[in-house]
């Protein structure tokens, strides 16, 4: 008790059992990919053709073609994943007001880093499918030869 620190860690457990919890759940959506299977491709490029088309009949009459703006669907991955963000925000927050409670540092920081290595997987999982699209991407356009 001389360094200011309370022997009870509610708010640090608490994080850490809430930061074990969301890093847990978003490893194991991961590695079990979507569980809302996505619309077969035959529909997505059917849709896509009879937009094309209607573009190219607008533009042959001299028409403004304006797409209709579809707004996709939540899915039940879609609100796993804002379930799993929130699980990491409420790790962090307890992790927060154990600090400012001055509990157990350890708890307090480790429940705060497991919230925020939630989030951190979710973005990088993003970020590096966006980056191996764009390499997809790019070595399609050098096979191409399209000299840019």
């Amino acid at each position: 008790m001389a360094d200011g620190t309370r022997t009870g860690s509610t708010f640090g457990l608490a994080a850490v059992a809430l930061g074990f919890l969301s890093f847990a759940a978003v490893i194991g959506h991961f590695f079990a990919g979507p569980l809302d299977p996505p619309p077969p491709i035959e529909i997505s490029i059917a849709e896509k053709a009879a937009n094309i088309r209607d573009a190219t009949v607008a533009a042959l009459k001299g028409e403004e073609y304006e797409a209709k703006s579809q707004q996709r669907p939540r899915t039940l991955d879609d609100y796993l994943t804002y379930a799993f963000m929130a699980l990491a925000g409420l790790a962090i927050l307890a992790g927060v007001v154990g600090f400012i409670r001055r509990e157990n540092l350890r708890a307090s920081f480790a429940g705060a880093a497991l919230g925020g290595l939630a989030i951190a997987f979710q973005v990088a999982t993003v970020l590096f499918i966006a980056f191996l699209c764009a390499i997809v991407l790019a070595a399609v356009i050098e096979q191409l030869e399209f000299g840019f």
